[in-house]
């Protein structure tokens, strides 16, 4: 399937009216939806796995990423909150995913309705249509081209999958033909318009249908099988950078006959002896931080190596024997001549220290995700969509207060991470067995632990913190 999928994106089958590129340096994009893009009942969302992708991957382009959701919002009432969200102020960049609560789901939950009203859904996906419109010419004025104004599909499985118990609800079954219309309606919208499109409904509805088991959709779905949960959040991200063409290599190490190349990534001082190789290692990039929530998506998603790629190959081993890795004397991982031979992937590893650092990037990530969250509940209750009792004054006063912690988050997540990538590591592959000498193993030209030290403090600042607002949450 996931080969399916990627012909398909090749082939231009799931594109919009124009070409997807990454974002670029200085970007301010802002995402707007409903409560799939709020997602305030999950600790990760997509927004949130872009971030730490895109700050870790091109940590010198310094972008910024602003999840505007709020959950129960139609296309209405974002349009009232660009104009009143100072945080919806300066953007270069937005995505549009909406839909969820624009179907006036009557129609289609209701038999008798559903059976006799094909111009009221007519009108319900014109009126969708329309507000889509109205959002774009008002980000147009505003200086954004249309290049860079995105338009989502529903991140919503458009058929109930054969197999599960909500195969026989007729009302879930219609309103998921509802959703459907809608994609329909974002997609000839993307087409005519010429905007990039990202498709999340396709491939949500292509992947659900591979999962087996009585309750396939309960790998990417929340109880009420319309909310993406966490292993669903994690997908829309990654189908948002494949779709993209973002997904690069953090590095590939190819040696050879003695000698080396290398992607996005500077490499010397190569020593090839019988038993070992070692050689300097500094990469252009930092693998992606991954936490236990992306470990557990990928037992069903199987995406991480194309998320995460930092490859090391060796072709002239023995395919047989046993080879440990250490960077920096510290060892990494074992794997066959064989297995090297193909490449391996250490991006994903948690010995590697790259990812050491990478997740203390991920958890100020995740102490972004607690402020933003706090931050979307002060604007959702702003609204009808919420309590409506948070008056004007008090929402610039908390867009003050998150607009600070935010910045600050962000600075300190650049610069852990562009202080790591200025690091030369050194690499050693050495058969189990054999002698290698002091020189792979060292570390070059600095006492490592003085560096190690500082970072390895910063994430357990950073954890105690965030652990300390849930657990805060939690007793509310």
């Amino acid at each position: 399937m996931r080969r399916f999928l990627l012909c398909l994106l090749a082939a231009g089958m799931l594109t919009g009216g124009i070409r997807r590129e990454t974002f670029q340096k200085g970007d301010v994009v802002g995402f707007f939806g409903d409560s799939i893009t709020h997602a305030e009942y999950s600790e990760i969302n997509y927004t949130h796995v872009l971030y730490n992708y895109y700050v870790t991957h091109l940590p010198k382009e310094e972008m910024e990423f602003r999840n505007l959701g709020v959950g129960g919002a139609k296309l209405s009432d974002g349009l009232e909150l660009y104009q009143e969200d100072p945080a919806s102020s300066g953007l270069q960049k937005a995505v549009l995913e909406y839909g969820i609560n624009d179907l006036k789901k009557y129609l289609y939950e209701e038999t008798g309705v559903y059976e006799g009203s094909e111009g009221e859904r007519k009108e319900n996906i014109e009126d969708f249509e329309e507000n889509l419109g109205a959002f774009v010419n008002l980000l147009e004025e505003d200086g954004i081209e249309k290049e860079g104004v995105y338009i989502a599909s529903l991140p919503v499985p458009s058929r109930v999958n054969s197999g599960t118990g909500t195969e026989s609800d007729p009302a879930l079954l219609r309103t998921r033909e509802g959703f459907r219309l809608m994609s329909e309606a974002a997609r000839g919208f993307a087409q005519e318009k010429g905007l990039p499109l990202i498709e999340f409904q396709e491939p949500l509805t292509e992947l659900a249908g591979t999962f087996s088991g009585a309750d396939p959709e309960r790998n990417l779905l929340c109880e009420d099988y319309l909310h993406p949960d966490t292993n669903g959040q994690i997908y829309l991200a990654y189908l948002f950078l494949e779709q993209q063409g973002a997904l690069e290599d953090v590095s590939y190490v190819k040696i050879l006959e003695g000698r080396i190349e290398s992607e996005n990534a500077k490499v010397s001082n190569l020593h090839c002896k019988e038993g070992y190789l070692y050689y300097d290692y500094r990469a252009d990039r930092l693998p992606m931080g991954i936490s236990h929530e992306y470990r557990q998506a990928d037992e069903s998603l199987h995406i991480l190596d194309k998320l995460n790629r930092e490859i090391i190959q060796v072709q002239d081993l023995e395919a047989e024997a046993v080879y440990d890795i250490y960077i920096n004397g510290e060892q990494v991982g074992s794997y066959t001549g064989a297995e090297f031979a193909e490449g391996v992937n250490i991006a994903n590893v948690s010995e590697n220290p790259s990812q050491r650092f990478a997740r203390a990037v991920e958890q100020m990530n995740r102490g972004r995700r607690v402020e933003e969250l706090a931050y979307r509940k002060k604007v959702q209750d702003f609204t009808d969509c919420g309590s409506g009792r948070v008056t004007k004054e008090e929402l610039l006063d908390a867009y003050k207060v998150w607009r600070e912690k935010d910045e600050e988050y962000r600075k300190n997540m650049y610069e852990l991470v562009q202080g790591q990538i200025e690091v030369t590591q050194r690499v050693a592959v050495i058969r189990q067995g054999a002698e290698a000498p002091e020189a792979a193993f060292a570390v070059p030209g600095r006492d490592y632990k003085k560096i190690i030290l500082p970072v390895l403090f910063l994430f357990s600042a950073a954890a105690a913190v965030f652990c300390g607002v849930r657990k805060k949450r939690k007793q509310r």
